[in-house]
Order: C-alpha cells, then sequence, then structure tokens
C-alpha cells in the first residue's frame, strides 16, 4: 500500500466500511428480548416498568418515564413543562432538530443562543443576552456527552425562574460534579438509538424527581388517559381521555433489550474510554487538528469523537470527510446548525452568521468512529486514515 490517499489515486485503507456509530448486540441481548415474547405483554408492561426504575436507579432521581424515541421524550417534556404559544424557549444551534422542536412541537418558539467554544455547549452568558419576558425554558444540550455548564445554566435558570429540560441523549452513563448526568433539575432526557450509549433499537426516556411532573408525563405518553377516573370502580371499562396525549407506548420486548443493555454499561464506557484514550494520544500533535475539549469535575460517557480540522491541516472539513470517505472510513458531521436549515430561517428569521461561535465550531467538526465494537484494527485505521491525508496536503 502506498501513502497516497484512495482519493487521490491510492489504495484506501479498508475495503470495508467502518461507521461512524453502532450497536453492540450479543446473544444474552438476543436471548432478553426473545424471553420477552413468552410473556403475557408484547406491549408496555411489567418490562418496562422495570426498565424505567432501573434506569432511574442508574441516574439518581424518582422517576423514568420511557418512550418511543429521544424526539418523543422531548416533545412530552416540553408538553410537562407546560410550553405553549407566545412562550419563547432558550436552546443551542449545535444540535439535532428534535432539540428546538421541544418548542415547535408545542408552539412556543424556539430562541437560539450561542455556545462556549470550549464545550461545544449553551453559553450562559449568551442565554441571558436573550431572556425576555415572554422566556419559559431553557434547552441545553449536552453535546457528544461533554456536560454543558450545568452551573452556570442553573444559575440563570434560577435568577429569572425558568424551567430547565436537558438533551442528555448523547450522555446517559456519564458523571459531573460526582452525580449522573440526568439528575439535574427539572427533566432530562436520553436516547436509546443503536449509535447511543445503550439502546433498546429506537427508545428514550425522561427522568425526574418532581412527582406531579412525572405524573403528566406518563398521562401524556398514553392518549392522556385517565383509566381510572369517578366511576370506574362501577363500570370498569370506562376511562377517559383529558386532554390531547400521544400512543409513545414502548414494548416489553425494547425494555428486555434495554435491561440486558445496562447490564453492560461499564463494559460500554470502558471500551468507548480506551479507544478515546487510543485516539487522544496519536492524534494530539497532528497540526491543524483540534481533539475534542477535556471536560472539568466529570467523567462523561461519550457517544461522539469530534475531532476539528483547522488551519495548518493542509485543506478543510470538506476535503478532509470526503477523503476519510474514500479511505472507506464513515466519518460523519454533528450538526449543521439549527440556524442553516429552511424551516428555522423561513419561520423564525434566523440567517447564517447570526452565531459565530457555533459557525466557527461548525466549519471544522467531524465525527470519528466511535462505538464499543471497534476493534483495534479498526481504531488503528481511523489514526492511519487521519495521518496519511494530512501528510499528503502538507506538500
Amino acid at each position: 500500500m502506498t501513502d497516497t490517499p484512495a482519493r487521490y489515486g491510492g489504495d484506501p485503507i479498508r475495503t470495508e466500511v467502518l461507521g461512524y456509530g453502532g450497536q453492540s448486540i450479543t446473544e444474552r441481548d438476543k436471548k432478553a428480548a426473545a424471553e420477552a415474547l413468552e410473556g403475557d405483554y408484547i406491549t408496555r408492561g411489567p418490562t418496562v416498568e422495570a426498565f424505567e426504575e432501573r434506569v432511574a436507579d442508574v441516574v439518581g432521581v424518582e422517576h423514568a418515564i420511557a418512550t418511543t424515541s429521544g424526539t418523543t421524550a422531548l416533545h412530552l417534556a416540553g408538553r410537562a413543562a407546560g410550553f405553549d404559544e407566545g412562550d419563547e424557549v432558550i436552546t443551542t444551534p449545535l444540535t439535532f432538530a428534535s432539540t428546538a422542536h421541544t418548542a415547535t412541537y408545542t408552539g412556543a418558539d424556539p430562541v437560539f443562543a450561542d455556545i462556549e467554544r470550549e464545550r461545544r455547549t449553551l453559553d450562559p452568558e449568551a442565554v441571558r443576552e436573550q431572556i425576555t419576558e415572554d422566556t419559559a425554558g431553557l434547552l441545553p444540550m449536552h453535546y457528544g456527552g461533554h456536560p454543558a455548564n450545568i452551573k452556570g445554566l442553573l444559575d440563570v435558570a434560577d435568577d429569572h425562574d425558568l424551567t430547565v429540560i436537558w438533551d442528555a441523549c448523547h450522555g446517559f452513563g456519564g458523571t459531573w460534579n460526582g452525580e449522573r448526568l440526568g439528575a439535574q433539575r427539572d427533566m432530562s432526557i436520553f436516547s436509546f438509538h443503536p449509535v447511543k450509549n445503550i439502546t433498546t433499537g429506537e427508545g428514550g426516556m425522561v427522568v425526574t424527581d418532581d412527582d406531579d411532573t412525572a405524573e403528566r408525563l406518563r398521562r401524556l405518553r398514553s392518549f392522556d388517559m385517565d383509566y381510572d377516573p369517578d366511576g370506574h370502580e362501577d363500570e370498569p371499562w370506562y376511562q377517559v381521555v383529558q386532554g390531547k396525549g400521544y400512543n409513545y407506548n414502548v414494548t416489553d420486548m425494547q425494555a428486555a433489550l434495554g435491561l440486558a443493555q445496562l447490564d453492560r454499561l461499564d463494559e460500554f464506557k470502558n471500551r468507548r474510554d480506551e479507544i478515546i484514550y487510543h485516539y487522544d494520544n496519536a492524534l494530539a500533535d497532528v497540526p491543524g487538528l483540534r481533539t475534542p475539549p477535556t471536560a472539568e469535575n466529570s467523567d462523561p460517557f461519550y457517544h461522539l469523537y469530534a475531532v476539528e480540522i483547522r488551519d495548518g491541516f493542509g485543506c478543510d472539513r470538506t476535503e478532509f470527510v470526503n477523503a476519510m470517505h474514500d479511505e472507506n472510513i464513515g466519518v460523519q458531521v454533528h450538526y449543521v446548525p439549527l440556524h442553516h436549515h429552511p424551516f428555522f430561517q423561513d419561520k423564525y428569521g434566523y440567517e447564517k452568521g447570526d452565531f459565530p461561535v457555533s459557525e466557527d465550531v461548525y466549519d471544522g467538526l467531524v465525527s470519528l468512529p466511535l462505538f464499543p465494537e471497534m476493534d483495534e484494527t479498526d481504531v488503528r485505521n481511523v489514526v492511519e486514515a487521519v495521518k496519511r491525508i494530512r501528510q499528503y496536503h502538507k506538500q
């Protein structure tokens, strides 16, 4: 094999594509899901309750409410928070659309604030500048699993009596100041998509310590149905809809897989940490490449290993991504800032250039492969591909 990257005439480092993420499913995981089919419930039943209790115990909160995805978990949280037309909810532009849709699904307006460059997460001071009399809540997102400025954002929320919903879809299993991500008030959201830290196939969770909020979330998840209204004792079929709810129920099969995955939480974290350690050491001195920031007072469970291609690397991010793909390394970019999307521009008036820190970070971002099923050859291939492209372009 020559040192010439595949994009410029050489042979690719790999013959098979390595994706940026993927699930890890063992025979024990498969058996757990299959055994759920032998029970009395296929849809939401006692296994879902057991999964919720286990997640609540892992996070250190009173309540966990399982939903069909991280997106629907965010939707329910926005409804439970009482967001409505005329409200404003402040969030980061450097996230997936679901975060901002916590507001839009309820009729509220998403208001973007810029990020802290080091954390790549919502900047408390930028948030303060966006607060108006219509501001109802904050929606920070723990980018890649790196904790946001939790204390700073809680201080802002306290000063203005705002509800906080933490988008922790990237961070399940991580800690901040000795407590789990998700244990902070008022609600936190997790995703169990196959590329996330554990998976239920598709699935999500809202966690909270507030009893009333938890009850509201459970009702909204299942049609906003009161299953035990006055008269139900005499007429056991009598159940009533109290408002606009949804069918966001997960199944016992998914929950059985989730319970089996929770048994492997330490295994998953340890393997991701091993890969990150190798990347950090191998890539720290590559000119023009910025490795992910180091978290302070935290032990993150990283979902992404997002580097930045900066001046000095020899090519821009677009060229780098395409060159990595030609090496059969499936890198990805997380995310196109939300104020670049036509929906948020047309409906809310945002424009490119509105949030310069987010845009500067985005211009260099590339997520390298990071998931537990990667072996040492996979990790070595990623590093070799990065260095090969850098070597070619420095000439």
